[in-house]
Parts: C-alpha cells; sequence; structure tokens
C-alpha cells in the first residue's frame, strides 16, 4: 500500500472570522470553553493561520511498528509543515513516532490507542537520545493547529518509569476509541482546557499549555 504524500504548506487553507476559543484570566475548573457565554471565554475575530479540515481518508498505513489511518497521518504532515514553517528542527515527524492507532491492550494508554486518530511522539534526539526541550512548545502547536489534542506527558507521569512523550489525539476522528473521545470532549478534556487524564478524585488538572485551539472545520 503506498503512503500518502506530504502535504505541502503551500496548500494551506486559512479561513477567517472563525472563534478560537481562549481562556482568559480563568482556570479551567472556572471556566469550561465547551459552555457558551460564560465569563471568561471570549471569542476572537480569526481562527490561526494553518487550520485545515483533515481529508475523511480511513485506509490504514503503516510506518515503522505502527499503524495510523490516512487521515490522522495527513494530519501529522500537516503538523510537521506548520512546524518547519516557525523553524522546528526535528526533521520527520514520522520517525518520531512511537505508538500509533488500533493498538490494544496498552493499560497505560487508558485505551485511548485501542481504536484510530492516536499518536506517540518521541521528544528525545535520535542522535544522543536527550530531551529536546526547546522543540516540545512549537510541536505541540503545530500539532494542535494540525486538529489534534496534543499534551505533553513528563517522564513517569503516567506509571513510574513511563517514558517522556506527546500523547495527541485527532479531533473528529470518526474512529477514536471512547476512551480518546473523553480525552477531547469529556470531564477531564482538552476542549474544557484539562490535561486529558482521568483522576481518581475526580478534579481535573488544567491544561500545562494553555486553552484548546479551535479551527472552523471542528465546528461543523
Amino acid at each position: 500500500m503506498s503512503i500518502p504524500t506530504r502535504l505541502s504548506l503551500d496548500a494551506l487553507s486559512v479561513s477567517l472570522l472563525v472563534g478560537l476559543l481562549l481562556i482568559a484570566g480563568l482556570t479551567p475548573a472556572a471556566a469550561d470553553p465547551l459552555v457558551r457565554g460564560r465569563a471568561g471565554v471570549t471569542p476572537t475575530p480569526a481562527e490561526p493561520p494553518g487550520c485545515q479540515r483533515p481529508p475523511d481518508d480511513y485506509t490504514r498505513v503503516t510506518i515503522g511498528y505502527a499503524t495510523l489511518n490516512a487521515r490522522t497521518l495527513a494530519m501529522l504532515d500537516h503538523a510537521e509543515a506548520l512546524y518547519h514553517a516557525a523553524g522546528g528542527t526535528i526533521e520527520d515527524l514520522r520517525v518520531m513516532i512511537t505508538q500509533g492507532s488500533y493498538y490494544s491492550g496498552e493499560t497505560a494508554s487508558f485505551g485511548t490507542h485501542d481504536g484510530g486518530g492516536a499518536v506517540d511522539l518521541s521528544v528525545r534526539s535520535r542522535v544522543d537520545w536527550s530531551v529536546l526541550e526547546d522543540q516540545i512548545d512549537p510541536l505541540l502547536r503545530a500539532l494542535r493547529v494540525a486538529g489534534f489534542a496534543a499534551w505533553l506527558r513528563e517522564q513517569d507521569a503516567l506509571y513510574p518509569g513511563s517514558p517522556i512523550h506527546i500523547h495527541a489525539i485527532a479531533i473528529g476522528d470518526a474512529e477514536l476509541s471512547p476512551a480518546a473521545q473523553g480525552q477531547i470532549d469529556g470531564p477531564f478534556g482538552y476542549l474544557r482546557g484539562y490535561d486529558g487524564l482521568p483522576r481518581e478524585d475526580g478534579i481535573p488538572v488544567a491544561d500545562p499549555h494553555g486553552g484548546p485551539v479551535i479551527c472552523a472545520w471542528m465546528r461543523g
């Protein structure tokens, strides 16, 4: 099976006059961007440059040891184009994939990789295994603009010895597992301004990377 070609930055379609929801001056516990009209949720006049509707293609493709659908792969390639345009130095995000989709049985992932739309990325140098600290924020930003709910999972965050990595879930994927969908819009979800991790005490934790990026295509 041929692997879809990468999207060119020249192909970006930037729509204006669409709201990007921001959580301004409030913690997520006090402001929920899924609830319209609540204080602290302010629409802006334009979505961020780089927003682009992904293709509705769920053909499964293999990248190394990982399986993704073509929609997720196109979003990842689009994120790479945005990341490089912003000066990112990781040459190929495909080789940074450590876990893909359609992979069940990984208890540390809470079932988020059981269906489509899920991908984990290494943030370590392939030369000396050092953490690429200065690349994490621009990469997260690019992934979010491309349509992923994405967070950094620090070392030991999921279990003792769990590796540092970026965990990303493709918004709008028709084959998401229930757990992955919950990380987008559930009580602990990205669109509510949280870090996506369920908590035994039921108290969600604020997204350490700021509020969600909302593109027009996510609304309809």
